[in-house]
């Protein structure tokens, strides 16, 4: 039997390292949505709240619309509501508000198990896979489903035996109207004459070690749809748009199908058995493909309305994450997802292409190292994961890239833009001066450099400006970062010109060549207190000095097939007091290679010239990305010996929860040119 989706791609990520030791897609620009922060609230979500997770993705009236899944510490705790934040460009994004606020609803009609725990009045938990509709009319709707959970050891949101699906419109100004129940759950005993959910009074809503909620946050005068405080069917809204756009999504049958996890025993809208986590794209012909957790795969042949049953495709390698599949703007297909069968630790997010929706191939990755995990929790796999796009019955973004918002380790929520066609390989030669890119080539932008990824975290931002791109950092876990793609690349020169404004303790900036595994061929790293460091003969040591606010242009020759580099730094100003006050390198031999490596050899028109050769300090065929970190390495950066499945709440990464000393660099330039291996 022919699968429905083969990876012909035989290359396996290798889990030891976060980017799986992949070959890297070019132009990715990452940015954080949020930073989860239990200190300082006012610097995260309001709440303090750090299980952030499941996030979905929409574009309408030119801004992208977040929602995602929040509880206080824990997966499927009580309390938990859901977010909305949204973005004009994708990179900054605003304070995000609560969408679907807590409830609290009457148990006496449930008729699912274990109704023994039942309480009389329960607290909701969230939960969905699908978060957003466009109708034809206009009009934007989130959705969430309103679950209960027992014990948390036994029962789940989405087990089938919660309460209904609620729904509630965005308007284009941002702005929400009220809270309306789509379906109730009738099989669980919840229907329109018996079920009594309200809003949870702002006295009430405290969550235990994460603080009180913010009233102002609480829209408590939006959440109920009628005045004595319940949640009603959205027939009785008497909003006639809001009626016609929730038949039109009754009439989708993919968006209904995303929502068979919570109410699987709903006959009627689900007749035949489905999966978790449902993502779809649609092929030549009108059939769906329809991609879910654990690598299963189903197909439909009526537009959704009815699916095949799901069968595990056996080359699609991946665990209990999801896996987003889309139609690209060039024609072709793509698919992302966890490339491993070890669940708890998710990374990276790998995306493979293919022509037909069935075939897939050249598998690269879209992530690399990402944070630790900061805050303990129950059930918080780790790593960059769950990730979603704008589905195809929505309105997608103008600029033709994959758009993926996705969360780190359940607590942080990023966001990535992929350019189309997704490629790993790179222009020979090429030049960029961002002093002049500014504008409408912004990361972000379609015009930004497509050789040129970036990672940007809240704390750690990456953003133009017109003395250049401006990598910041204070944050004491993460790092900034951007990475210029030089595909495979056998001999050639980079070229980076820059700025640096500071470096804090604890901080080494480095500059890295690396091949398609993540070999380090070269690195040089600039010290706090003036070295700059260069690596050869087995180490780092002292080479040249930098000054705070000098330009320093810093060439590299490479040639894979003599293994040898040739290093030169170009500085800003001959003389200065760290240049005085210390001698570097000094004429050497570097063994068995044969080439002479120098230091300082003199000044030219007022500025500081050092050149040296020496021997690659790894083994490459070929260099395949430049590498520019504000940060060496990424400080208590995850392994597959790390877990978060039982975390508890006060396990908190010391130093984490509040923003270190600046480090800052400008990157003015880049050249390159390069002949393939």
């Amino acid at each position: 039997m022919t699968p429905l989706i083969e990876i012909k791609d035989r290359n396996r990520a290798d889990i030891r390292f976060q980017d799986g030791a992949l070959p890297h897609a070019a132009g990715v620009q990452s940015y954080q949505i949020l930073r989860a922060n239990r200190k300082h609230p006012g610097l995260s979500d309001g709440f303090g709240w750090t299980y952030n997770h499941a996030p979905m993705l929409a574009y309408a009236w030119g801004r992208f619309f977040c929602e995602y899944i929040s509880n206080p510490t824990d997966e499927h705790e009580v309390p938990g509501h859901v977010m909305l934040t949204s973005s004009a460009d994708g990179i900054s994004w605003e304070r995000p508000a609560v969408v679907f606020p807590e409830m609290l609803a009457d148990t006496g009609t449930y008729r699912g198990p274990r109704s023994d725990l039942l309480k009389e009045r329960m607290f909701t938990v969230p939960h969905q896979r699908m978060g957003f509709f466009m109708s034809s009319g206009g009009v934007l709707l989130a959705l969430s489903f309103y679950g209960i959970v027992h014990d948390r050891r036994m029962s789940a949101p989405c087990d089938g035996y919660g309460i209904c699906r609620a729904v509630r419109r965005i308007f284009p100004d941002g702005s929400f109207g009220p809270v309306y129940v789509l379906f109730y759950n009738e099989p669980a005993g919840f229907t329109k004459d018996n079920t009594v959910l309200s809003p949870v009074p702002a006295a009430v809503a405290v969550s235990a070690g994460a603080g009180a909620l913010r009233e102002e946050m609480r829209d408590t005068g939006q959440q109920a749809s009628r005045e004595d405080g319940k949640i009603l069917h959205y027939l009785c809204s008497g909003d006639r748009e809001l009626i016609l756009a929730c038949g039109e999504l009754q009439k989708t049958g993919a968006a209904i199908r995303q929502m068979y996890e919570e109410q699987r025993f709903d006959k009627g809208l689900f007749p035949g058995k489905g999966a978790k986590a449902l993502s779809f794209y649609t092929v030549s012909g009108g059939e769906m493909i329809g991609v879910y957790k654990n690598g299963l795969a189903s197909v439909s042949e009526d537009r959704g309305k009815s699916w095949s049953s799901p069968v595990r495709q056996p080359s699609l390698h991946t665990a209990t994450g999801k896996v987003w599949g889309q139609r690209t703007s060039d024609g072709r297909f793509a698919l992302l997802y966890n490339p491993s069968p070890d669940g708890q630790h998710r990374w990276p997010i790998a995306i493979v292409t293919g022509d037909d929706g069935h075939a897939f191939d050249h598998m690269c990755a879209v992530t690399g190292e990402m944070s630790p995990e900061r805050y303990g929790g129950r059930d918080k796999n780790l790593g960059p994961q769950y990730m979603r796009g704008i589905a195809e019955y929505n309105p997608q973004a103008p600029d033709g890239a994959i758009w993926l918002v996705y969360s780190n380790n359940k607590e942080d929520l990023w966001i990535s833009r992929i350019p189309v066609p997704v490629r790993t390989d790179a222009a020979a030669e090429g030049f960029i001066r961002f002093a002049k890119a500014a504008g409408n080539r912004q990361p972000g932008s379609a015009a930004f450099p497509v050789n040129l990824s970036v990672y940007s975290p809240v704390w750690a931002p990456v953003r133009l400006q017109r003395q250049g791109l401006l990598l910041q950092d204070r944050d004491p876990c993460d790092r900034a970062g951007v990475e210029l793609a030089l595909g495979c690349a056998g001999r050639g020169m980079v070229e980076a010109s820059f700025r640096v404004e500071s470096v804090s303790g604890g901080c080494m900036p480095a500059f890295l060549l690396q091949d398609d595994r993540g070999c380090t061929p070269f690195e040089l790293c600039l010290s706090p207190d003036g070295d700059i460091l260069l690596r050869r003969d087995g180490r780092l040591e002292g080479w040249s000095a930098w000054e705070t606010g000098e330009t320093i242009c810093l060439k590299i020759q490479f040639d894979t097939e003599l293994l040898s580099l040739k290093v030169s730094l170009e500085c800003g100003r001959a003389g200065g007091k760290n240049h005085e006050e210390k001698q570097y390198a000094e004429e050497k031999q570097v063994p068995d290679s044969g080439i002479a490596a120098s230091g300082d050899v003199g000044s030219e028109g007022g500025r500081r010239i050092t050149e040296t050769a020496i021997a690659m300090s790894a083994s490459v065929n070929e260099i395949a990305r430049l590498c520019i970190f504000t940060k060496r390495r990424i400080p208590h950066l995850s392994t597959p010996d790390d877990s978060g499945k039982y975390g508890k709440a006060q396990d908190i990464l010391p130093g984490t929860e509040d923003p270190s000393e600046e480090t800052a660099l400008y990157l003015e330039s880049l050249r390159w040119e390069t002949e393939k291996a």
